[in-house]
């Protein structure tokens, strides 16, 4: 290569052949060059220079879309730049990641991912544009969640233990709700069904509020769904909660039991959520961003609007929240086979 001090700026806007023609150099070498320069400059840049594109596989005004600004408009104040948010709802989430999954790995395009839209959905969905194993890039965990286990005040049953007991005395009598079919709280009911040997009767809904309403109307008997949402309708006496599946109880409900304490601790699940790149980032921009996400985390006001949604901060490096994908994906992988549940 000729005596040239060759920098990004110099050649990411050239392509492969007017780079090996200027610089008189094997098309396969200005190749590399390019290739190798762009993330080696990335990553030195003062990152960001330019707004960031914050994609959440999910509707606005929800528990994902929530979280999200709230994170969005800290990282502005510290970062300098705008983190922008673009809902893409759809698919379970597989819109969404599919978008983060394909994006430039610069760190302008990272997303929220979930146990629901990451692992779950990841598992039963017969066909995916992506894999999560190999395409993501684990930036920074961000909270948990437990989920809460409610009848409708008019079955007859007060413990969870009582629930499986009537159950078992009246098979396909008790109708559930759900998210839909293969989602997480399908699977997380479908494992009280095989742990408990009971059955019951699967309704999906396209939404936790309006399988909620119809628990607390009674024309469904049980579900087993998130917190934020559930909690209300409890404290207001519309729907009875069991249990909860986290493995500590609430400071919010304190009479209702773990699920370890109801009886049940195969039915602990804490929900949780991140933030995820496409594979190849710059570990320079990975550790940046983890490192301030850590200490937006670690705020006190902050943990404060997290906990008003009714989640718990959590932070981790991002080879911490890489194996916790990793143990989720094989734990829940494992009831989704035995239970054959899909998402059709």
């Amino acid at each position: 290569m000729p005596g040239t001090d060759l920098h990004y700026d110099q050649v990411h806007h050239q392509s492969t052949v007017e780079v090996a023609l200027k610089y008189r150099i094997p098309i396969f070498v200005a190749a590399l060059m390019i290739g190798v320069l762009a993330p080696l400059q990335a990553a030195r840049a003062e990152y960001p220079e330019k707004p960031v594109r914050l994609i959440v596989p999910a509707a606005p005004g929800g528990a994902a879309d929530n979280h999200a600004r709230a994170l969005a408009t800290e990282l502005h104040k510290r970062l300098g730049q705008p983190f922008v948010i673009e809902n893409k709802p759809g698919a379970s989430g597989a819109i969404g990641m599919d978008v983060v999954a394909k994006a430039v790995p610069d760190g302008y395009t990272i997303g929220s991912n979930n146990l629901a839209t990451f692992i779950v959905g990841t598992l039963t969905a017969k066909q995916l544009p992506y894999r999560i194993e190999s395409d993501f890039t684990p930036i920074s965990s961000l909270f948990t969640q437990p989920n809460l286990v409610g009848v409708t005040p008019s079955l007859p049953v007060r413990t969870l233990g009582e629930l499986i007991a009537y159950a078992k005395a009246n098979p396909n009598i008790i109708t559930f709700g759900s998210t839909g079919q293969g989602t997480s709280l399908h699977v997380l009911t479908e494992m009280l069904s095989m742990n408990a040997g009971i059955e019951m009767v699967h309704a999906p809904y396209k939404s936790a509020p309006a399988a909620e309403g119809d628990l607390a109307a009674g024309h469904i008997q049980l579900m087993i769904s998130n917190f934020t949402s559930m909690e209300p309708l409890v404290k207001a006496g519309r729907i009875r909660a069991l249990a909860i599946t986290s493995s500590t109880r609430s400071p919010r409900l304190p009479d209702v039991p773990t699920v370890a304490q109801a009886g049940a601790p195969y039915l602990e699940m804490v929900t949780w959520a991140g933030i995820v790149g496409p594979k190849g980032m710059p570990p320079a921009i990975v550790k940046r961003l983890n490192t301030t996400i850590n200490e937006i985390l670690s705020e006190p006001n902050f943990k404060k609007q997290f906990e008003a949604m009714g989640s718990e901060t959590d932070v981790k490096t991002p080879e911490q929240f890489a194996a916790m994908i990793k143990s989720d994906y094989a734990k829940w992988g494992e009831v989704i086979r035995k239970g054959r549940i899909t998402a059709d």
